[in-house]
């Protein structure tokens, strides 16, 4: 095999398999160039990163685009931007870039500054009820807002409170185990609740 001065081999002469094809994938998809290349020197320390990158290329991952955005994938990141999940955090839930995210909430009109707080639509949709209803908890002081959007911590305190005003049984899991991590009774405390409340 012809090699180069510093002992990698020529582009030309890097025999690629399937297996190592497939390393290159997965590589590029967590990290890019730089993943790929510590993945591919694991199983191949001479070859060069011309050579990886020329491969990436004939295998269109340099071309790759981001997946479209499908209406879950943006509940999905509006939830987690509402539970103060960090924006590294979310990119790699929904596999996708920092950047990707920041642009996709400046689209939605989010942006970084501002983030923080609630729309009453957003609060209603969550808790599938009408956004009149959580307007009137807001008017009744029941939910704080600030500049416009329910605080965070005033919609903790409401679920503590007032937790027979959220339809739980009808939620989905992730929504009824987000609600508990922010503040609302753990099933067990529910029923005591109820009875102290008769």
């Amino acid at each position: 095999m012809k090699v180069l001065n510093g002992g990698k081999p020529r582009g030309k002469t890097c025999r690629w398999t399937p297996e190592l094809d497939e390393v290159l994938k997965a590589a590029w998809t967590r990290g890019g160039l730089r993943a790929a290349r510590r993945a591919i020197h694991q199983h191949q320390p001479t070859w060069s990163w011309c050579s990886i990158k020329k491969r990436a290329a004939a295998l269109a991952l340099c071309r790759r685009r981001a997946p479209q955005w499908s209406e879950t994938d943006v509940n999905h990141l509006l939830l987690s931007i509402d539970s103060n999940a960090s924006l590294a955090l979310i990119a790699k839930r929904l596999g996708r870039t920092v950047t990707a995210i920041r642009k996709k909430l400046w689209d939605l009109g989010y942006k970084a500054e501002s983030l923080g707080g609630y729309k009453v639509k957003e609060v209603a949709e969550m808790f599938s009820v009408l956004p009149g209803r959580v307007q009137y908890w807001v008017e009744t002081k029941r939910l704080l807002t600030k500049g416009g959007r329910i605080t965070e911590r005033s919609l903790s305190k409401f679920l503590c409170d007032y937790p027979e005003k959220i339809p739980y049984e009808t939620l989905s899991p992730d929504m009824r185990s987000w609600l508990r991590e922010m503040g609302y009774p753990a099933e067990e405390e529910r029923p005591r609740m109820a009875s102290a409340g008769r």
